[in-house]
């Protein structure tokens, strides 16, 4: 009798010892996250759930266009998703409804089609640190605000969207070009340049 109890409480521990393996294993990769707001949409919704991908960043670094998750530099307690587009280095302005990164515009017509909002000045990116922005940009709380990430900052990359059904699959992925800046348009040439 005390044999078969002492099996039956082994095999429980085992399974509880596993199944604490198994959920923090997979918390270590990947970690769900609820959007809250407006600032991503309409690619990404409020009330929509996330999956993020931890791992991604180990690696390499995070590139223009990717969809990130991070801890707001403002409230290390809040976690913010919004996209890349400035990397290290970068110098990123916007003017006249325009985002400029390096003196070229950038495209975005892959994701974003909507207003900017207001015009901000040209400011480096530090190094290790990166300039994002909501897709919802006349409701975004971003790097216009809350300043540049830090890399240490980043969570990881948004991978998915599991939640509601109707919205299940990937993020797609989204790599703007920069572009120059067109000769017929002399309200958007970089800053300390000349017109024709």
């Amino acid at each position: 009798m005390f044999r078969r109890n002492s099996n039956i409480l082994l095999e429980i521990a085992e399974t509880v010892l596993l199944a604490a393996l198994i959920f923090f294993g997979t918390r270590l990769l990947v970690q769900n996250f609820l959007v809250e707001g407006p600032s991503m949409s309409p690619n990404l919704a409020d009330s929509e759930f996330l999956l993020v991908n931890k791992l991604s960043y180990l690696t390499e670094d995070p590139q223009r266009g990717d969809v990130i998750v991070f801890r707001s530099p403002r409230s290390p307690d809040e976690d913010l998703v919004k996209r890349v587009i400035g990397l290290p280095n970068d110098e990123v302005e916007i003017r006249a409804g325009q985002v400029l990164v390096n003196g070229h515009l950038i495209d975005e017509s892959s994701y974003f089609s909507g207003p900017i909002g207001r015009d901000t000045p040209a400011r480096r990116v530090p190094e290790d640190s990166y300039f994002v922005m909501g897709d919802n940009r006349l409701q975004s709380r971003d790097s216009r605000d809350i300043g540049t990430v830090p890399r240490a900052s980043i969570v990881g990359q948004v991978w998915l969207v599991y939640w509601p059904p109707g919205k299940f699959g990937f993020l797609p992925e989204a790599a703007p070009a920069l572009v120059p800046v067109p000769q017929r348009a002399p309200d958007l040439l970089p800053a300390g340049s000349a017109g024709r």
